[in-house]
């Protein structure tokens, strides 16, 4: 992982846990919208009791802006909470920590024709093309560049080990992670 990915992880770390300190803070509120001619108002009734007026949306916003913002500590909640249950599942099926973990410890699924199809893949490309070493970054046009990028960024020589190799299989399911949620934020 280059340092300006390892900054961009910390700065979203940094900004989930602001947004779970929020949403602790506001436990137990309920934010609702209500109509007063052609103004919308947030209200938020807090723990407390207290009712108050977060905001005022006009006739200019749209069914969905109105419903972003009313419901945003709800989604807000609703999403670090599926957050939290996505880490639990992936820990869940992750493998013990190293001092206690048997050896080859395989996963099954043939991970060598997975490595080929994503190489074919345009998305993966880009990915690729953003994991290279500056030195060497250079677009990537086609799948046995891609696969020769992959090989470099895992230290492999072939992708008969990914399905052999412990070490190259935990290495490859480390970059496939990354790729699916860099690319979940590009589309």
């Amino acid at each position: 992982m280059t340092m300006r990915e390892q900054e961009i992880r910390e700065r979203e770390k940094a900004r989930v846990a602001r947004l779970e300190d929020i949403v602790g803070r506001c436990k137990g509120d309920k934010w609702r919208f209500d109509t007063d001619g052609d103004q919308t108002h947030i209200i938020a009734r807090r723990s407390t009791g207290e009712s108050v007026i977060l905001g005022t949306l006009y006739a200019d916003a749209l069914p969905d802006e109105v419903e972003l913002l009313t419901g945003a500590l709800e989604n807000t909640a609703l999403f670090l909470r599926l957050r939290q249950r996505a880490i639990l599942a992936f820990r869940s099926g992750q493998s013990a920590p190293p001092d206690h973990q048997p050896a080859a410890r395989l996963r099954e699924g043939d991970f060598a024709a997975n490595a080929a199809i994503l190489c074919t893949d345009p998305w993966f490309h880009r990915f690729l093309e953003r994991r290279q070493h500056p030195a060497e970054a250079r677009a990537i046009h086609n799948k046995e560049h891609a696969d020769t990028v992959l090989k470099s960024l895992i230290g492999i020589t072939s992708k008969t080990q990914l399905n052999r190799e412990e070490r190259a299989q935990a290495a490859f399911i480390d970059l496939r992670t990354d790729f699916e949620l860099w690319k979940g934020g590009r589309t």
